[in-house]
């Protein structure tokens, strides 16, 4: 029988002997779980383009080399326009994930907020970029390619938490579609890992690149899809509309 998509909340149809109250209860807590989730994802994103500001422009721009004068700006922005996509995938995804919930703990709380943290801290970590742009001082950018890491690896242990730590947290059933989460979570958090030791290599051997950002986003966006298309492989068959 092709697989479905799993309900957003199944409370009542998965714990009929529970009381309504009971269920209405845990509904809204799970709810406020959620919602709260979703407050972070959107002020994160938010701050990522205050953070964004045109450089002071001199009255008389003779001789004024707006290159490196809008240089933090392009940074800023080059650091906004990859950390909006990789947040609201990793929303994508953690929406996804919660949908395969039914009721939730203490574990499954503090897990969530490690994630959120490594999410609230971007516009820290990519404001560094565009602020502390020096030849040669690669700390703000290990720093945000670490807090990427950081977030591909706590979804990672929140994901397995969900579906195979604590399985009578998550809906029964739907075995290819945990499965298939839980695949493309573990190959996101390898390829990021891999990107954060490669990106301290590169730096070491090539300390006075100016282009290390751009180059080093370029290929991150292609081992991400690598491991997308690997995990590709385990994504079930829809049922037909």
């Amino acid at each position: 029988m092709p697989n479905q998509e799993p309900p957003l909340l199944p409370f009542s149809s998965l714990h009929s002997s529970e009381s309504g109250k009971s269920l209405m209860e845990k509904e809204f807590e799970l709810e406020r779980v959620m919602l709260f989730s979703d407050a972070v994802f959107a002020i994160a994103i938010t701050l990522l383009a205050i953070d964004i500001k045109f450089p002071d422009l001199p009255e008389n721009l003779a001789g004024v080399k707006l290159l490196h004068l809008f240089r933090p700006t392009i940074f800023g922005f080059l650091a906004f326009i990859i950390s909006f996509f990789f947040i609201g995938r990793s929303w994508s995804i953690h929406l996804q994930l919660f949908r395969m919930l039914k009721t939730y703990d203490q574990g499954l709380v503090n897990r969530n907020l490690f994630f959120l943290f490594f999410i609230a801290t971007f516009p820290f970590t990519a404001a560094g970029i565009a602020g502390h742009v020096r030849t040669g001082f690669t700390l703000p950018f290990h720093l945000y390619v670490f807090n990427i890491m950081m977030v591909t690896v706590s979804h990672l242990f929140l994901c397995r938490y969900i579906l195979y730590g604590k399985t009578k947290l998550a809906i029964e059933g739907y075995e290819a579609e945990k499965k298939y989460m839980y695949i493309r979570s573990l190959y996101t958090a390898i390829s990021i890992v891999a990107i954060f030791v490669m990106a301290i290599l590169i730096t070491v051997f090539f300390p006075y690149n100016e282009n290390l950002i751009a180059y080093l986003g370029l290929f991150m966006g292609v081992v991400i899809n690598f491991a997308r298309r690997k995990a590709k492989k385990y994504k079930p068959v829809k049922a037909p509309e």
